[in-house]
Formats: structure tokens, sequence, C-alpha cells
């Protein structure tokens, strides 16, 4: 069996570094932006099997119209408040004149039990892009 070298080795061990500087990464698209949305209930509760958890992220800039829905999500069975989620969007259909806010129910059978009375403000105007939403009984 021969040894190596000691010059062999140092010229080995230089090409293998030299490699690592070579070693580039594709980072592909930018990540989405995202609101992170923290939900509770006023009320300590339960959630019970088939309960459906809706949360949206609109634009509600115009009061005399329906909200603008930019990003939307709805999870069957959510689990146990609270609940943690986040909400991706496009930040090129954001304007920063414009009012945006986080709506959010949870409903059984279809009829709401929780609900998020007005949007929360968040994103534009100094508002904030993680916000807790607190649930209040349905009317």
């Amino acid at each position: 069996m021969k040894i190596a070298r000691p010059h062999l080795l140092f010229a080995l061990l230089a090409f293998a570094l030299g490699l690592v500087g070579c070693v580039t990464t594709e980072t592909g698209p930018a990540p989405l932006p995202s609101v992170v949305c923290t939900l509770r209930c006023a009320d300590t509760t339960t959630l019970a099997y088939g309960t459906v958890l809706e949360l949206r992220l609109v634009d509600f800039t115009r009061p005399d119209t329906r909200p603008l829905v930019l990003a939307e999500r709805i999870d069957s069975n959510p689990g146990q408040l609270p609940l943690r989620y986040r909400l991706f969007y496009n930040a090129s259909a954001i304007n920063p004149a414009h009012d945006y806010g986080v709506e959010a129910r949870i409903l059984f059978e279809g009829r709401p039990l929780w609900v998020q009375p007005e949007p929360l403000p968040v994103i534009t105007k100094d508002h904030p892009y993680e916000v807790e939403v607190m649930l209040q009984p349905a009317p």
C-alpha cells in the first residue's frame, strides 16, 4: 500500500475548497407576503366536529360595496382555539391608499357560530401584518 505524497493531498484539498466557492443556490421566486392571524373566541368554547373556519383578507376601502377578497382560507374541522393561520397574498394587488382587513367566522352546519363583526385592519396605513382576531358569538 502506497502513502499519498503530502503535495498531492494539499492539491486535492485546495481543489475541493475551490469547488465549495463555486456552489450556487437557485433562489427561485420570492416568497409571497402574508398576514398572520391568531383566532380566539370571546368565551371559552370547544369547537365541535363539523365546524368550518372561513378566513379572508379583504379590501374594504369602499363601504358601499361588497369587500374584494384578496386571499381566503377555508378549513374544515380546524381544531381547538386558539388557532394560528397565515394568509398569503399577491403584493402587486395591494394599493397603499386602500384599506385591507381580515374577516373570520366559524360555522357549523352552514350557520355562523362565531364571527369577526368588522374587518380587522392590516397591511396599509401603518396597520400590522400580524393580528389577534377575537371572535364574537354570531347575532
